[in-house]
């Protein structure tokens, strides 16, 4: 579990997306592995995902605030309503029977594939001599319809909203690839921590350790977040070396390789 934090944490300082997506993945074997509820499997998955995020992204941030490349403002407008919007379906969708996992798996792939497909326009946009501009400072209205957005996609699938953020903030509102993952980790870090909370309070059926509270199981995620937190700092020292164009490239790479295995898993 500690090379798989090391690696979300890689990616996550690299991309700018907090390391949910590798979490998601190797987390049901190992909750049901533990004793957890097969129906249960999903919520905790969630949890846990979101819960090892908040460390993945804490150490990459700390290093962004030192390099004053914390972009405080920004991230303050997509926190506050990814936070409502995140808490919200929390309580009233994904911790309930409602949410099962087949609902899970199509709004995964379904976001994921239309944001590859984003990046890669994006990217054929920029080869063709299109110059990226900044957004506005005093456009707060497309910032917190950005936050809305990411705040449902947390929950929905546990993977922090990078997957959603980065996109936005570099395809639709026209911010540069490296500015864009730096808000991500911010973001992501911030909201993280609102939605780790509230699972905490939360009382699920599956009780499988000592060592449990909520939804968060933590010897489960100890690992994961100690691994994320060192992969962090490298992912950012990486990022810094890399030409924006081979970030995107890397970013609708990986969102492909995931799709893939999720449908090799679900078909």
């Amino acid at each position: 579990m500690l090379a798989y934090g090391l690696l979300a944490g890689v990616l996550g300082g690299v991309l700018g997306i907090g390391g949910g997506v590798v979490y998601v993945v190797v987390l049901p074997a190992t909750l049901l592995a533990v004793g957890v509820r097969p129906d249960e499997v999903v919520a905790f998955t969630i949890a846990n995902s979101i819960f090892s995020t908040v460390f993945t992204t804490l150490s990459g941030n700390i290093k962004l605030f030192y390099e004053k490349n914390f972009h405080s403002r920004i991230i303050l407008y997509i926190s506050v309503t990814g936070i409502i919007t995140s808490i919200l379906l929390l309580y009233f969708f994904v911790n309930t029977s409602y949410y099962s996992k087949g609902l899970f798996n199509v709004i995964f792939l379904g976001m994921l594939g239309f944001m590859m497909v984003r990046l890669v326009m994006k990217s054929i946009q920029q080869s063709n001599g299109e110059q990226l501009i900044y957004l506005p400072k005093d456009n707060a209205g497309a910032l917190i319809r950005t936050g809305l957005l990411a705040g449902a996609v947390s929950p929905l699938t546990g993977l922090g909203g990078g997957l959603v953020i980065v996109p936005v903030l570099h395809s639709f509102l026209r911010f540069p690839i490296k500015q864009a993952n730096a808000i991500s980790l911010g973001v992501i870090g911030i909201t993280s921590v609102a939605s780790s909370i509230f699972n905490m309070t939360e009382h699920p059926l599956s009780h499988v350790h000592e060592l449990q509270l909520g939804y968060i199981i933590f010897p489960v995620v100890a690992a994961l977040s100690i691994g994320g937190m060192i992969g962090s700092v490298i992912g950012l020292s990486i990022s810094k070396k890399l030409k924006p164009e081979w970030i995107t490239l890397l970013f609708a790479s990986f969102l492909l390789l995931i799709i893939v295995k999720k449908l090799f898993e679900i078909f």
